[in-house]
């Protein structure tokens, strides 16, 4: 079975016993009671016994039940919601008309009548035809109502459902977003560590704590809407040491300058450490110099990064999908501009969203 058709199966099964999910069945249970009152209890003049329970109730109202249901479960689902809109109306039309003639003959034929309409009493059959029709009708717009209403609530339900499973996805994007480690660079930076430890290099230990921080750094933060600047800076710092480390080679020489107060303020977590991490998956074949400047404002975070060589096409396309990213986690709070320029350079802005232990994020 292919998939289009699973999916058509699941789209008929939830149309057609969508007036009778989320409690709906109620106001069916309401309609017919209804029925019963005004039409059984308060018609009849003889006592209330099982007979005229089963002619009064049941046998009159099977038909009309039948249509009713046809209507709803089959017509509404197959025909008019997959738009097929002439052969729903033309065999709504049909059901009404011949429907309505079978109860008149069914009425005749298998109804004890214990209301005798002074209307239809001896009229003929076109005369109860007529009269049923227009009973028929009038009935029919009532359930037609109380059908729209469960439209619409369904459709409220639905537009809710559809915004919770936006959220929940646009949330499971933000924590891959965020805890999202870079293969090539784990790799890259599990070969440094190995083969500093292969060359019994001193900076053997001070690497691998300084990796195992940044990963328990990436696994807690990762997982919170917010970190304190203190601790994204902290680590920043440490992830560029780990970087300055490497023999092996990154090829990268970095020179971090911090300005302003981070006390109190909070930031995207690993907004900073994922977007240094770009430049370490480059892997020149000279060194080159990136130089960070970081300037924290009151409500705003200002990153200035100018890297000393043309950046490679696969790093602008990093570079974008980084400011798309955050974009869709902060709106247009976050703005990023980035350009080869002359002198060989690749200079980049990054300006992204702070907030106050007492505050929000501002724009």
């Amino acid at each position: 079975m292919r998939m289009s058709d699973i999916v058509d199966i699941e789209i008929n099964r939830k149309n057609r016993w969508i007036y009778f999910t989320r409690n709906r069945w109620v106001a069916h249970v309401i309609y017919w009671t209804w029925v019963f009152i005004a039409g059984t209890l308060m018609m009849v003049k003889v006592p209330l016994t099982p007979g005229v329970i089963i002619n009064h109730f049941i046998l009159e109202n099977l038909l009309i039940a039948l249509f009713y249901y046809v209507y709803c479960l089959f017509l509404i689902p197959y025909y008019f919601k997959r738009n097929r809109s002439l052969m729903f109306w033309l065999l709504v039309i049909i059901s009404y008309l011949l429907i309505t003639a079978l109860d008149v003959w069914f009425n005749s034929n298998f109804v004890i009548a214990y209301i005798k309409s002074p209307l239809t009493q001896n009229s003929g059959f076109l005369v109860k035809y007529v009269y049923n029709l227009g009973g028929y009708l009038l009935n029919f717009m009532v359930f037609s109502i109380m059908l729209f209403f469960m439209e619409k609530n369904e459709e409220s339900h639905t537009m809710v459902e559809l915004e919770n499973e936006k959220k929940e996805i646009e949330q499971v994007k933000l924590d891959l977003l965020k805890t999202n480690i870079s293969p090539d660079f784990l790799m890259r930076s599990l070969k440094q560590i190995k083969e500093s430890a292969v060359h019994n290099d001193e900076v053997t230990p001070e690497s691998i704590l300084s990796f195992s921080e940044l990963l328990r750094y990436r696994l807690y933060w990762g997982r919170q809407q917010l970190t304190p600047l203190t601790e994204e800076l902290q680590h920043l710092t440490k992830f560029v040491y780990f970087i300055t480390l490497s023999h092996f080679k990154n090829n990268l020489n970095i020179v971090l300058n911090i300005q302003g107060y981070p006390l109190d303020k909070k930031i995207a977590p690993l907004s900073l450490i994922n977007i240094l991490e770009l430049f370490c998956e480059v892997n020149p074949v000279d060194l080159v110099d990136l130089d960070l400047k970081i300037h924290i404002e009151t409500d705003r975070l200002d990153l200035t990064m100018e890297y000393h060589a043309m950046a490679p096409e696969k790093l602008m396309s990093d570079l974008e999908k980084y400011g798309t990213n955050y974009q869709q986690l902060f709106g247009s709070s976050v703005r990023l501009h980035f350009e080869n320029g002359p002198g060989q350079r690749c200079k980049i802005h990054l300006s992204l969203p702070l907030q106050t232990d007492t505050g929000h994020f501002t724009s």
